[in-house]
């Protein structure tokens, strides 16, 4: 049914390891809703090629125990690394990221505020990993706090274009030889085939008393968009299925599955006082940002956000 060749079966949660699982959805890739949304994605690459997935299947579980929703069969490595190197445009993909406008960079400048005065040392002092770092656009943005600031990508051109804007870049294998105040992982862990061996790597480089950011999709409103399954939906729109968008969001995190993913790996959650995410939030150009500023720090701390968490490593316990 799944050839070796570029995609792999998960046969139990990669959140919890539970093979207690319900079916969600099953499609062939010849299927032509979703053989659409993949040529929009990835059909201008030289690389595409639909022959790949022949007899192959898109198949949706939710996890029984931890509500986690993931696809079944995800990219192998070498497919991972084809993915993200050859079908992604990455010269589109900079010339994107060159358009973004000032709300995109306050957004980023709002959050590592926020999270440098709850950690509550002078900038100069905090350590920061960026994993996931992109272009490095918030790493960059953490730099100019005063930040020590290290980063942790797996493509090779989205490397060295950090590193020609001053930032450090290093390996997986690292990682545990670095001590961090700050892990910021922004739009990462929806991509992981591993995530628990993720978070693992990552708490293991966290001071004690360290936090560990973790941003994904937000899964509010799957039930209704997985109910009408439109491929055609615009990414932002009510029904977009880009939350399980094929080969990249291999995992859909529900607020239970990503408590118990951080809960494995031994490390607390923390929210940011509502006081201080008011005081250190800018932008307030237009109602649509004024709405969100006033909500935001609501979803976050009361209604429990499916799509940002804060994590702390506990701090040694004194003798």
């Amino acid at each position: 049914m799944v050839s070796s060749s570029r995609l792999i079966k998960r046969t139990s949660c990669p959140v919890c390891s539970s093979k207690q699982s319900s079916s969600l959805y099953q499609t062939s890739f010849s299927n032509e809703g979703i053989k659409s949304y993949i040529s929009r994605s990835y059909g201008q690459s030289s690389r595409f090629n639909y022959d790949y997935f022949e007899g192959l299947y898109y198949s949706l579980l939710r996890c029984q125990n931890c509500n986690l929703i993931y696809q079944e069969y995800v990219p192998n490595s070498a497919f991972l690394s084809e993915l993200y190197e050859e079908w992604i445009d990455s010269s589109q993909a900079l010339l994107r990221h060159k358009t973004y406008s000032v709300d995109y960079y306050s957004i980023h400048s709002q959050d590592i505020s926020q999270l440098l005065t709850y950690i509550d040392k002078p900038p100069s002092r905090i350590k920061v990993l960026d994993f996931g770092m992109g272009w490095g656009a918030w790493a960059l943005m953490a730099k100019a706090f005063g930040c020590t600031v290290y980063g942790v990508e797996l493509s090779q051109q989205r490397i060295e274009h950090a590193t020609s804007h001053g930032i450090h870049t290093i390996q997986w294998d690292d990682i545990p030889d670095y001590d961090f105040d700050l892990i910021n992982t922004d739009q990462v862990f929806e991509h992981l085939v591993d995530p628990v061996s993720v978070i693992h790597q990552l708490q293991t480089s966290l001071t004690p008393g360290g936090l560990l950011k973790i941003s994904v999709p937000n899964s509010f409103g799957m039930r209704y968009r997985l109910k009408h399954m439109d491929w055609s939906a615009p990414k932002g729109s009510r029904k977009s299925l880009n939350p399980v968008s094929p080969f990249e969001h291999v995992n859909c995190f529900y607020r239970q599955s990503m408590l118990k993913l951080a809960e494995g790996a031994g490390l607390l959650e923390n929210k940011i006082p509502m006081h201080l995410q008011y005081t250190h939030t800018a932008n307030w150009s237009s109602l649509r940002r004024a709405l969100r500023n006033l909500l935001m720090p609501i979803c976050r701390n009361v209604l429990g956000s499916q799509n940002y968490y804060i994590f702390r490593k506990p701090a040694l316990e004194r003798l």
